[in-house]
């Protein structure tokens, strides 16, 4: 069965926007992104919790959606209605390697995503790094995995591109 409403997460640099908008070209489901619903202006001004929950509700009550993002703390309604949550579990390897690589195109094709620099792929190789390694930090591997397993109704863990593409195929 075709899933309706479909939540992708994992960390910085991971692929969700990318798998979102294949999905999208497939099922033809809008995407929204968790970031525009965090931030007011990208990645400036934060709406308030009160705000973010109201949008998140909205969307979730839709009959068919596609999200995508990093942060669980305004997200629960997303995990507890979707038909399938997309985890997006890469080897840090092969993470690293991305985000690396996202900074150089971003560089030599002068896009203005952003404020991309030197210091914010630092910053966020530093927390794809604590996503993996520091259990004390409020975003974690383990974190993404506990508000899956407890709230989502039916979950894919995607761990490479064979597994990306085996599941797009499956969306045909």
């Amino acid at each position: 069965m075709i899933p309706k409403k479909i939540h992708i997460v994992g960390i910085y640099g991971s692929g969700k926007s990318t798998i979102a908008k294949k999905i999208h070209d497939i099922l033809g489901y809008k995407v929204y992104d968790l970031d525009e619903i965090k931030y007011k202006r990208k990645y400036d001004k934060i709406r308030p919790v009160e705000e973010r929950l109201k949008i998140i509700k909205s969307i979730s009550n839709k009959q068919k959606w596609i999200t995508e993002g990093v942060w669980l703390d305004y997200a629960l309604d997303l995990y507890k209605k979707a038909d399938t949550v997309i985890f997006l579990e890469l080897p840090k390897g092969t993470l690293y390697k991305r985000i690396i690589v996202r900074h150089f195109k971003r560089k030599f094709h002068k896009q203005e995503y952003q404020n991309h620099n030197l210091k914010t792929t630092s910053n966020i190789l530093k927390k794809a790094k604590q996503y993996y390694n520091d259990p004390n930090h409020f975003m974690t591997l383990n974190s993404h995995k506990f508000y899956i397993k407890k709230h989502s109704r039916n979950f894919v863990i995607l761990r490479n591109n064979k597994e990306i593409n085996k599941f797009l195929e499956s969306l045909k």
